[in-house]
């Protein structure tokens, strides 16, 4: 095989894994109902078993640059499938809410690391200029995961069971550890091919020197807080009470609420590959306020939007919405890999990673806690309620801008100094 079609072997294969954090991220927002009536679940302990995804996902993300840079994506991401398969299968076949939970948190642990691995592997196997626009591949091919998890998960569950899909993602998720046992390689070097950079492998001591250092960077929490304040508000929606609120708010079906809650996935797929290029072309500090910018008045129109019992109005609401956000928290990572370096680029995206799914999880929790404070009956959620928890979601996205701005103002006095 040439240079070319083993990078793309190595590519395509982490993205395989990378769908598959998509559809787990997001999966439970169309079997909520399901889970519901089996476990007898309230709001908050729904939010909980979303959340702690996002929880574990965030904390790992540190440890996963420490694996990327250390023992390597190859390793890492064949290991993980294995793990999360199995945490699935316990899903499919849990007798309790803990039991549910506790596969929950295997699966999670499993998938936690592979996006700061495809992040390290794009490092190594492609050129720098080429960065952002694979961030923004490969948010578009994992949205395809979330894509799943929306309406072909509702037929499916509709046609079998939510057990039986979880069975499927299992064996799926299985056979992607053996495809990068054989196909992805950490440095072109493996294969025979010169490397783009003659990096020395770290120590480990080395890796946590990397890791402090990058902390004590005051600069690495401009992007964080910036991804965190963009991710958290989408995230609550595609991955958690999105299907549940269409639902209750405009009066629509499970299977419609699931069709609508797939124009979120779409609209991050087509923003963060438009946004990736367009942060090539004109620079990624000028890209990303013309994007979230629109983003935080797009959240605010939700307010009428949900007023408007509309499934076409709604669809293209989420489209939008998404498209902005999505576009822009994509080229904030990009922030986290320059900081960083080359050397420490796992680490560095790592870090902006993880304190985006940490607020996430934070969100989706409060989320949850206003939907029980305000619900009709155990298992009947009020318009009001969805209306109240929906103002978090528009003053996140209004912070992210804000803070776009002043992170652009404070660059160009540092250039200018």
């Amino acid at each position: 095989m040439t240079f070319n079609q083993r990078r793309f072997s190595v590519l395509s294969t982490s993205l395989l894994a990378y769908i598959l954090i998509f559809f787990q991220r997001t999966s439970l927002t169309v079997i909520q109902q399901d889970l519901e009536a089996s476990y007898h679940l309230s709001a908050f302990q729904f939010s909980s078993l979303a959340a702690v995804y996002l929880w574990l996902y965030a904390f790992m993300q540190i440890p996963s640059g420490l694996l990327a840079d250390y023992v390597g994506p190859r390793k890492t991401i064949s290991t993980g499938m294995f793990i999360a398969a199995g945490g699935s299968l316990l899903m499919a076949f849990a007798s309790s809410y803990a039991w549910l939970y506790i596969g929950r948190i295997l699966s999670t642990l499993g998938i936690a690391h592979v996006f700061i691995c495809i992040l390290k592997l794009n490092a190594e196997w492609f050129m720098p200029e080429e960065f952002a626009t694979l961030a923004g591949i490969t948010l578009f091919v994992g949205n395809f995961g979330a894509l799943l998890a929306s309406a072909p998960l509702s037929w499916l569950v509709k046609a079998t069971s939510w057990q039986t899909a979880f069975i499927i993602i299992s064996c799926f998720t299985v056979l992607v550890g053996i495809l990068a046992i054989v196909f992805i390689y950490d440095e072109p070097s493996d294969l025979g091919f010169e490397d783009h950079f003659q990096s020395v492998p770290m120590s480990f001591r080395e890796t946590w020197k990397g890791l402090i250092a990058i902390i004590k960077d005051k600069e690495i929490f401009h992007p964080t807080f910036i991804y965190a304040f963009s991710l958290c508000s989408i995230l609550t929606l595609q991955a958690a009470w999105g299907s549940r609120m269409v639902q209750t708010v405009i009066g629509a079906t499970k299977t419609q609420a699931a069709s609508v809650v797939m124009f979120i996935s779409l609209g991050v797929m087509f923003g963060a590959l438009s946004g990736g290029k367009l942060a090539d072309f004109f620079g990624k500090k000028r890209v990303i306020n013309w994007l979230l910018g629109p983003a935080a008045f797009i959240w605010l129109s939700l307010l009428l939007v949900t007023r408007v019992h509309s499934l076409f109005l709604m669809s293209l609401w989420m489209f939008l919405v998404a498209f902005f956000t999505g576009s822009g928290f994509s080229i904030t990572l990009g922030f986290g890999k320059e900081i960083a370096k080359k050397r420490l680029s796992g680490i560095g995206t790592s870090i902006v990673n993880g304190g985006g799914f940490l607020f996430a999880a934070i969100f989706q929790l409060m989320y949850g806690y206003i939907l029980d404070q305000t619900k009709i009956s155990a298992s009947v959620y009020s318009a009001s309620g969805f209306m109240k928890g929906n103002y978090l979601l528009i003053g996140a996205s209004f912070l992210a801008w804000t803070l776009t701005v002043l992170y652009s103002r404070t660059k160009k006095k540092r250039l200018i100094n």
